[in-house]
């Protein structure tokens, strides 16, 4: 289903129920309209009817035959406009022009059509001695029907496009106010918000609830985050204090023992490992964007930190103004992601990207499907429950790259084989090829 603005929505739903109303309005009126003439017509056929058979009485009494009598009183009635047929007790009918009216139960009317095609209503009265049918043209009050029909949906169609545009102008000002909540809502989190920048003034009191309600919440929910990035800073840096007294302990515990050589080299890299966790608490404990002074040569540093068996594909100079320290953190653990994941990397590239530099891991793993790929930088998300990793590599890689000026992304590798693992980094100095 395609998603669509609640101005849409709304605008469309109050049309339609405006457009349904006057419909209804609009057909009522022709209806009524048409049994209004109807009945006329009706009261009209009923009373010439009427009035011919009282004539026919009359002539009969003063003696004169059925046809004398009947061709008197249809003569009369073909200067009025109306036609006239009359049946006496012994089955004889006279009549005159058309239309051919048929025999009908006293009171009882129907419409029939000249020899023109045009519409007549015929009514009839009288009793077992004399029958008369009378019809009165309604050609006219058709056309007035088919009028009233036409000016009516003309007027539902002009009323309808009027309504629309009376339903925006109502809807578009308490949706902008909605709007504004919308926007603010979308900036919580950044610098302006967690310092304290107000949610924007409604005047629908709905709408001034969901405001303050929601404003309430989301400074518990800044105050609580901002908590634990405190905590978290200040753990990672008071494990610093005795990581770093271990490593002048190993360096003073030096000795030609090989034993205690290579238990100094498996401490130095435990501690190396923890180093690497207590800078990503750091880091992820302090996700505001920063623009490092150092200029760094990432191709360089790809090419220092890639593994034996790795191929790199970098220009000689690829200059970024970076954190050193953090950059390389960020592409050791891609390198990382990929060996425990990924079935090894097989390549780490370095490529211009407009005015960014992206550096990329392509491993030989089995990749993963969309879904996936879209929350592997989620802090704490792992494929599986029981994989390995603590689920905050990836999430370091990409508050690197936010940090950077740019972002982190994931795609199937070339020919499909493989995931393609990178981050981009802003804040772009220089490029040179070799030769």
């Amino acid at each position: 289903m395609v998603a669509r603005t609640l101005e849409a929505r709304l605008s469309a739903r109050l049309l339609a129920l405006a457009f349904v109303v006057l419909a209804c309005v609009g057909i009522a009126a022709a209806l009524v309209t048409d049994r209004a003439l109807a009945a006329g017509d009706e009261a009209r056929a009923h009373a010439v009817a009427a009035g011919a058979r009282g004539s026919v009485a009359v002539e009969l009494s003063e003696g004169d035959s059925h046809v004398d009598a009947a061709h008197e009183v249809i003569a009369a009635s073909e200067g009025e406009g109306v036609r006239l047929t009359v049946w006496f007790a012994d089955g004889s009918r006279y009549a005159a022009g058309s239309p051919d009216l048929p025999r009908l139960a006293a009171g009882a009317c129907a419409t029939v059509d000249d020899a023109s095609g045009s519409p007549w209503r015929a009514c009839a009265t009288g009793d077992a001695e004399v029958t008369v049918v009378a019809a009165v043209p309604i050609v006219s009050h058709r056309a007035a029907v088919t009028t009233v029909w036409r000016a009516m949906a003309a007027l539902v169609a002009i009323a309808t496009m009027l309504l629309w545009w009376a339903i925006r102008r109502a809807l578009r000002g308490p949706l902008a106010e909605l709007t504004s909540l919308v926007s603010w809502t979308a900036g919580i989190g950044s610098r302006g918000n967690a310092q304290g920048e107000p949610p924007p003034t409604p005047r629908t009191l709905e709408i001034a609830h969901l405001s303050t309600a929601f404003d309430a919440l989301v400074r518990d929910l800044l105050e609580t985050l901002a908590r634990e990035r405190t905590n978290s800073a200040h753990i990672a840096h008071e494990l610093r204090t005795p990581l770093t007294a271990i490593v002048g302990e190993l360096d003073a515990l030096a000795s030609d023992d090989p034993v205690s050589r290579d238990a100094t080299m498996r401490i130095r890299a435990d501690v190396a490992r923890l180093t690497d966790v207590i800078d990503a608490i750091l880091v992820l404990s302090d996700r505001a964007p920063g623009v490092p002074g150092e200029v760094v040569n990432v191709a360089d540093m790809a090419r220092e930190v890639a593994p034996g068996g790795v191929t790199v594909e970098a220009p000689d100079e690829a200059l970024v103004e970076a954190d050193d320290r953090l950059v390389r953190l960020a592409v050791r653990n891609l390198l990382d992601n990929a060996g425990k994941y990924g079935g090894g990397a097989r390549l780490l590239r370095v490529s211009r990207e407009a005015a960014s530099v992206r550096i990329a891991v392509v491993d030989d793993g089995v990749g993963l499907d969309a879904a996936a790929r879209g929350r592997m930088f989620e802090r704490y998300w792992r494929e599986s429950a029981d994989g390995e990793g603590r689920g905050l590599g990836l999430a370091l890689v990409r508050a690197v790259a936010e940090r950077h000026g740019g972002c982190a992304e994931a795609v199937p590798g070339p020919g499909g084989r493989g995931l393609d693992v990178s981050l981009t980094l802003g804040h772009f100095v220089g490029w040179h090829e070799p030769g």
